[in-house]
């Protein structure tokens, strides 16, 4: 098809919309969703003029992994989203979408934007363009700039401050660990000496405000199981 592929989650506004533009003159067809592998390749293999794609398809999670493999085969892809984060929005711009539209907007300006999206070579917007692929390079820049610090800390280190961050005890991660209170105490001070924290509470906070514990918690569930690497092997490197 040479059309557009609408890949929504919700089969009543997907089914809609493929009716409303086919009563405008744009062919249109409602792709179904299946696991992310298959819905690329289903998607290849139609190779519609423009895929408009919603960031979010429910259990099917982010979709913004698809469009760089979209665009660069010269699929043309408009994201669609309920979010209004400017930064979300700007990464899908980055892979290559030509452009966004809000469902907050509405079902008509949601059609409009579609039919604009069919009849127009070049991205939409390119001045708001612009300026949202500015902020996220801004945000990635003070993002690194909060995050440089933790990686000056040393295995060791990590895991104390995650520990502490789940209310443990210099007590409780020394008989945890088998070590020494002086030698936890000792990776504390280290610990609070890279972030410029004045008190243990401190760290932690600072840690959660830049996200970072949330990123040493995602590498973690993501890690081979495997052996598991415990603490107790890590300080004994």
């Amino acid at each position: 098809m040479r059309g557009v592929a609408i890949v929504e989650d919700h089969q009543l506004l997907a089914e809609t919309l493929v009716a409303t533009l086919q009563e405008r003159g744009v062919e249109a067809e409602a792709v179904e969703l299946c696991e992310p592998a298959d819905l690329l390749a289903a998607l290849l293999e139609r190779r519609p003029r423009l895929v408009m794609l919603d960031l979010d398809l429910g259990g099917f999670g982010d979709s913004t992994w698809l469009i760089e493999p979209l665009t660069s085969e010269g699929i043309r892809v408009l994201v669609v989203t309920g979010s209004s984060n400017r930064l979300r929005i700007a990464t899908a711009l980055e892979q290559g979408a030509i452009g966004y539209q809000l469902k907050s907007a509405g079902f008509d300006a949601l059609v409009s934007r579609v039919q604009q999206a069919t009849t127009s070579d070049g991205v939409l917007d390119p001045t708001e363009r612009t300026q949202m692929l500015h902020e996220l390079s801004v945000a990635r820049i003070e993002r690194a700039r909060q995050l440089e610090p933790f990686g000056r800390l040393t295995d060791r280190e990590r895991l104390t401050l995650q520990a502490l961050a789940q209310g443990r005890t210099v007590h409780e991660i020394a008989r945890d660990w088998q070590l020494s209170e002086a030698t936890v105490r000792t990776h504390v001070r280290s610990v609070l000496a890279k972030l410029k924290a004045p008190s243990q509470l401190a760290a932690v906070s600072i840690a959660m405000r830049s996200g970072w514990l949330d990123s040493a918690a995602q590498v973690i569930n993501n890690a081979t199981p495997e052996p598991a690497r415990r603490a107790t092997d890590v300080f004994a490197g």
